[in-house]
């Protein structure tokens, strides 16, 4: 036991404390979640939906919706310096046949400047609200405002 992280090593896995933080947060999907995002896909009611882990940190909701025609622009003022956030934003690709069509994605906000805590809350607890907001297939992940690249994003999300 050379190693302190040997004690946390299983086959198949990485080894260390990355054990531990894989392991589910206990954050609930508040139910608005789900309804506004379905909203959102069915309806095109929205251009994004922002959402945050409580206070409490027992439960994700919806911090802002924007409504259909947000500029990207005004999407990123929205999520915040030095934390981190979840969004699902809706985003016009050219397909591979030359159409266009309309995509979500699901965008990690992860602030460089957040601290270890919060980064650590919200990485455990994204796929607890990925299974529950049903036909998101692509995942886009930003640390730092450059990250967030309109571009990029619509690339990810299948653009040609």
């Amino acid at each position: 036991m050379d190693d302190p992280g040997d004690r946390w090593h299983h086959p198949g896995r990485r080894r260390g404390w990355s054990k531990l933080f894989a392991m589910s947060s206990g954050v609930q999907v508040n139910p608005e979640c789900v309804s506004e995002f379905e909203e959102m896909k069915i309806r095109s009611k929205y251009q994004y939906i922002i959402f945050k882990i409580t206070a409490d940190k027992k439960y994700i909701e919806i911090e802002e919706k924007g409504e259909a025609g947000a500029s990207f622009d005004q999407f990123k003022s929205k999520l915040p310096d030095g934390d981190c956030r979840y969004a699902v934003l809706d985003v016009q690709i050219n397909t591979k046949s030359g159409a266009t069509a309309n995509k979500l994605i699901f965008i990690a906000w992860s602030d460089d400047n957040a601290s270890v805590k919060p980064k650590m809350l919200y990485a455990s607890s994204k796929d607890a609200l990925k299974k529950a907001l049903t036909g998101i297939n692509e995942e886009f992940q930003a640390t730092e405002r450059a990250d967030l690249d309109e571009t990029e994003i619509k690339k990810k999300a299948g653009s040609c």
